[in-house]
């Protein structure tokens, strides 16, 4: 960890005499980052989460190597992944506003804490962020015009009325759908209250079941598939059954029960089919933020926070996981849309 957090004395110092020109912020001031500009990304382990900060340092290469900032020797990029520990990523986040001239924070919890390591410091550094359901909840904007600050970027709010209106699709006669979610995650919450107004306005009862953790995980899914009727189940994105998709996998086993995860990556441990937000897409649209920001050509505050289009998104589906579960994707749904399958 060290070793990632860090950089070579050599680079600190590049960095530190870099800083006068590099800070774009004076209130709402706009001006060019010039000379070696440090990007620091906090990042979690994620499939999901590691597209899209590919997606974000793939944009400014690309820029960068076509002549498009005035800067040298491009960029450094350094991304840290820390544990799920809040005290951990905050501790991080901290060092983090001191040593770079940028910051992403890709996920919520790395996002928020960098913007709170940055007022704290009284810090102006721009921050941009990506893979947030709703950016105005988690404290990082006022709103998703933005307008103030020195943060911007980009929310994955999935589809999710779309996503629901799938479970028709492929299960036509369903009538009761199950939700489950981890209950401390906001993101997922969130998401969780749209599908079930998402499932009531298609007719449909909804029930919810949500877990603290791992450690319930597994028995709140056998819960929610032991539900007499049940005919799918929606999981929202969601970090902790993201880690942990084979206790949904083995719950679903042989039931019947269709399963629509909130992103790809989910799907390709438990789901069955979805309507998938294209991370990497997600992260060039943050790099494409940071490239006016590094240009001079907009301040942070000035930038509505982005998000993709349902157009954008990708029907994806996991032939192997609908066999496990004993799910056949009718002819009616398969014409309806252009599938990628993920196995």
């Amino acid at each position: 960890m060290k070793k990632t957090l860090f950089m070579t004395m050599a680079v600190a110092v590049m960095s530190s005499l870099a800083l006068a020109g590099c800070n774009t912020s004076s209130g709402n001031t706009v001006k060019p980052m010039l000379g070696k500009v440090s990007i620091g990304i906090l990042q979690p382990n994620h499939p999901a989460l590691e597209a899209a900060t590919n997606g974000f340092k793939a944009v400014l290469t690309e820029k960068a190597n076509a002549g498009e900032f005035d800067i040298n020797d491009k960029f450094t990029f350094e991304v840290i992944n820390p544990s799920q520990s809040s005290s951990d990523i905050s501790i991080i986040a901290k060092n983090m506003i001191d040593t770079y001239d940028m910051c992403l924070g890709v996920a919520t919890d790395p996002a928020v804490s960098l913007v709170g390591a940055a007022s704290e410091k009284g810090s102006e550094k721009p921050i941009l962020f990506t893979a947030i359901t709703d950016p105005v909840n988690a404290g990082l904007v006022k709103s998703m015009n933005n307008g103030s600050g020195f943060a911007t970027g980009t929310s994955d709010m999935n589809p999710v009325q779309q996503q629901i209106e799938l479970i028709k699709e492929v299960v036509p006669g369903a009538d009761k759908v199950g939700i489950l979610y981890t209950r401390s995650e906001k993101n997922s919450k969130v998401q969780a209250d749209m599908a079930e107004a998402a499932i009531k306005a298609n007719g449909m009862t909804a029930v919810v079941k949500s877990c603290t953790g791992p450690s319930d995980l597994s028995a709140t899914a056998t819960d929610l598939v032991n539900t007499s009727g049940l005919d799918a189940i929606y999981i929202p994105t969601d970090n902790n059954i993201a880690a942990n998709t084979g206790a949904v996998s083995d719950a679903v086993q042989g039931k019947g029960i269709l399963v629509v995860c909130g992103e790809e990556n989910m799907l390709k441990g438990c789901g069955t089919a979805t309507l998938s937000i294209d991370y990497n897409k997600l992260g060039r649209l943050t790099g494409e933020m940071a490239a006016k920001i590094i240009k001079g050509e907009k301040h942070p505050s000035q930038i509505p926070v982005g998000s993709l289009s349902k157009d954008e998104c990708e029907y994806v589906m996991s032939t192997a996981n609908a066999a496990k579960a004993g799910i056949t994707i009718p002819e009616s749904a398969l014409r309806a849309h252009t599938w990628r399958n993920v196995d």
